[in-house]
């Protein structure tokens, strides 16, 4: 078998696991939009204190709140605020609310800046609005009782929801899929090979 006839097939092979995996990933799990908003760490000012270490210090108590956004205690905070936030969205179990609390959260921190960046995903694109807005709420009227330093959080980007949902990541299952089926292709080829 010459070298392009395998990669044709490797190709081929590929190519259809990536689109069994998009198809399964449609089939199974649900589509959620995304609701993003960006919030910009602004540590108190501390006598003495040169620009490098304060901006050092924003994207730490950053990196800590991406952390704590996640954890029970801001969830409940969040679900307080009344928003017109689906109350039966959340199940009532524990272990299943902070499994769902952080399937639906994600925060992440510009490298060597203090802006948090907060994506909230949801099946409803508006409720992922509103539980965004509460979020911000939280962060703006009392996020400093969740960080040890002092800060202000101010909103950069208001939440707006995707067009298009975002989840599952549509794109990154075809990828893998594509590199999986190619992958393993190739290698049943060479086992072949080896043992004819």
């Amino acid at each position: 078998m010459t070298n392009i006839r395998i990669i044709y097939r490797a190709l081929v092979n590929g190519i259809i696991v990536a689109l069994v995996s998009v198809l399964l990933a449609y089939l199974i799990l649900p589509l959620k939009y995304a609701a993003t908003t960006r919030i910009l760490v602004v540590p108190h000012e501390v006598p003495g204190v040169d620009p490098y270490t304060s901006s050092k210090s924003a994207e730490r108590i950053a990196q800590n709140m991406a952390e704590i956004l996640s954890s029970s205690q801001f969830f409940k905070r969040v679900i307080s605020i009344s928003l017109g936030i689906d109350p039966h969205y959340f199940p009532d179990d524990e272990l299943e609310r902070r499994k769902l609390w952080n399937q639906t959260i994600d925060a992440s921190v510009g490298l060597n800046t203090g802006i948090l960046t907060i994506n909230i995903y949801h099946k409803d694109p508006d409720q992922a609005v509103r539980i965004s807005t509460a979020v911000i709420q939280v962060l703006t009227g009392s996020g400093g009782d969740f960080s040890v330093n002092s800060a202000d959080f101010r909103v950069v980007d208001s939440p707006v929801a995707s067009k298009y949902p975002k989840q599952p990541n549509f794109p990154a299952i075809a990828a893998a899929g594509l590199l999986g089926g190619a992958a393993v292709s190739v290698g049943f080829y060479i086992f072949r090979r080896k043992n004819s």
